[in-house]
């Protein structure tokens, strides 16, 4: 069983973000209309979006918890793509935090910095 990514606001500084799965939704279907979403699993919105051809990113969205989740498989880029659409579509000024499941030790991301910063450390 490998790791998972998890990544949210920085909620010990701001709290949770306050967008709903329902807005995520129309954030991800503007920039690939063609994703496949789900809500079948009570918590979560499963998202599957070919970012680019052959690039798909699988990840989830913790309705409750307010977290995006993925799991540690190459290539990383792709989920973390559609997290920064979403985050400067939704919450661009809301600092974030990462971690992987098996050490919980939070890393900043930053938006500012275009796709290569936010996914520095990790794509």
């Amino acid at each position: 069983m490998g790791s998972s990514f998890y990544v949210t606001a920085d909620q010990e500084h701001v709290g949770p973000w306050t967008f709903t799965g329902e807005q995520v939704e129309e954030s991800v279907r503007r920039h690939w209309p063609d994703a496949i979403m789900s809500s079948a699993f009570e918590d979560f919105l499963e998202i599957e979006a070919e970012i680019a051809p052959g690039q798909r990113a699988e990840l989830s969205f913790n309705h409750r918890h307010r977290a995006f989740s993925f799991e540690d498989r190459e290539p990383l880029s792709a989920p973390l793509t559609v997290i920064y659409e979403v985050l400067r579509d939704l919450a661009p000024e809301v600092p974030v935090v990462r971690w992987i499941d098996y050490d919980a030790e939070l890393t900043r991301m930053n938006l500012n910095d275009g796709l290569q910063g936010f996914t520095r450390g990790l794509a």
